[in-house]
């Protein structure tokens, strides 16, 4: 069995190289392809949510690439919510969370600046989420805002709130913050593999979740997707990810709620 922490759907775009705004490529990745890549693979469930919501597209629209994602691969597929700033705005007591389509919630700092300027909100929201019971996924990185340390006091106020900093960038950091915050959890998200040792090493492996940003790296190169996630799956398996990294784990964060009993056929 296994599972895929970090997955989206919708629209994306890549610029060429040194390239303006009138040469960008646009991809839609519909959530049909999407979900044939990972039955092809043998992936059990995974977490989606829509890339669309970076082009600030209709609220409906992510709505119906959702249940086309789940309808389209079945129980196994979990919808995360990426939050706007123009939908909490509407929103700020998330009572969409109670239509029962979306398991959890993403935000992402270069989309909508939660840490930089809207902190209060980011803190509302947290509380919102902990109360509830809904995960919850951050993107981090090297940019201002993303990084991990960044993130960490809004985490650590909330210690019911199981909370995703995807990609484990930067490693180092990310495993001083898995190490002070039991509700915290990573993906391997653009992760190199060679990093992996030094997660065991530090002993936080049980915080980690096997993820591939499946389809984002289209954006980055050339060949199909489905070779590129085979390649991802593969890396893994030689880097030895245990079987908690590339399952169990990702049970951990989703929650009892949202849990899928999936039987081998």
């Amino acid at each position: 069995m296994i599972c895929d922490a970090h997955v989206h759907v919708g629209r994306y775009y890549k610029y060429a190289p040194g390239a303006g705004e009138r040469d960008r490529f646009d991809f839609y990745y519909n959530p049909q392809h999407i979900a044939d890549i990972l039955k092809s693979a043998d992936i059990s469930e995974f977490i989606f949510s829509s890339i669309s919501c970076q082009r600030h597209v209709p609220f409906d629209v992510v709505e119906r690439e959702a249940r086309e994602t789940v309808g389209a691969f079945g129980l196994g597929a979990h919808p995360f919510l990426w939050i706007t700033g123009a939908y909490f705005d509407k929103d700020q007591d998330l009572k969409v969370l109670n239509s029962g389509i979306w398991h959890g919630i993403k935000i992402h700092e270069l989309e909508t600046p939660w840490v930089k300027e809207r902190p209060k909100d980011l803190e509302r929201m947290l509380s919102v989420l902990e109360e509830r019971d809904v995960p919850v996924q951050f993107h981090t990185g090297e940019d201002e805002g993303c990084f991990p340390h960044e993130i960490l006091p809004f985490v650590m106020r909330h210690p019911n709130l199981r909370v995703d900093f995807a990609h484990c960038r930067p490693h180092a950091e990310t495993i001083d913050c898995l190490k002070r915050c039991p509700n915290l959890f990573t993906d391997t998200a653009f992760m190199p593999t060679e990093y992996y040792p030094d997660l065991v090493s530090a002993g936080v492996d049980s915080q980690v979740m096997f993820g591939t940003d499946l389809p984002i790296q289209r954006g980055f190169y050339e060949g199909s997707l489905e070779k590129l996630y085979t390649d991802e799956l593969m890396a893994a398996n030689a880097a030895g990810y245990s079987e908690r990294v590339m399952n169990k784990n990702f049970h951990r964060f989703i929650g009892q709620s949202n849990a899928v009993k999936l039987t081998n056929s």
